[in-house]
């Protein structure tokens, strides 16, 4: 046999070990992501899909105050996103601001929460569950008389828009620093 033609035949076979070694490695990787950062938004637990806490019951504001409720996670790049720009903007809000992780959040989420004075919430996937905050990045703003906005709201502009639908005085705008 001619190294050409051990060469084409060898060729198609590492070609195909290549493509087997990145799927189980690209597997590990989600195993790993896992069980650091626990499962993805909008994955449901089998053992828990019966349970009536996961289901959205009624209305948010039986378990929200008022305020504006942004549930995020730290898996998500549209939270990350929009994580990114309240940080990048000059918000302003005329309730309280709540930064709901359903997971462990970011570092620049604390850095964001202590500059726009909001709370910051770590493990809510089970709130996001019973209010029905999915998919995330997801809004939930409740004025002072009992209205109720929700959206998915992947931009500041779209949290603003959902805030003052609720009744809340809002504004941003982007900031020189």
């Amino acid at each position: 046999m001619t190294t050409t033609a051990l060469a084409l035949a060898l060729t198609p076979a590492f070609v195909l070990l290549s493509l087997v070694i990145n799927h189980c490695y690209a597997r590990l990787a989600l195993v790993e992501l896992t069980l650091n950062e626990g499962l993805p938004p909008g994955y449901e637990n089998l053992s828990r899909a019966t349970t009536a806490a996961v289901t959205p019951i009624g209305s948010p504001a039986k378990y929200l105050d008022t305020g504006v409720h942004i549930f995020l996670s730290r898996n998500c790049h549209a939270c990350q996103r929009l994580v990114d720009e309240l940080d990048q903007t000059a918000l302003t809000i005329a309730q309280d601001l709540h930064l709901r992780y359903v997971d462990r959040p970011r570092p620049i989420a604390r850095t964001v929460a202590a500059n726009r004075l909001a709370q910051l919430h770590e493990q809510q996937s089970e709130l996001a569950a019973m209010v029905g905050a999915d998919p995330l990045p997801y809004t939930i703003a409740i004025g002072q008389h009992g209205l109720v906005s929700a959206a998915v709201t992947p931009t500041v502009a779209q949290l603003l828009h959902a805030t003052r639908d609720a009744g809340i005085d809002a504004a941003f705008e982007a900031s020189s620093t």
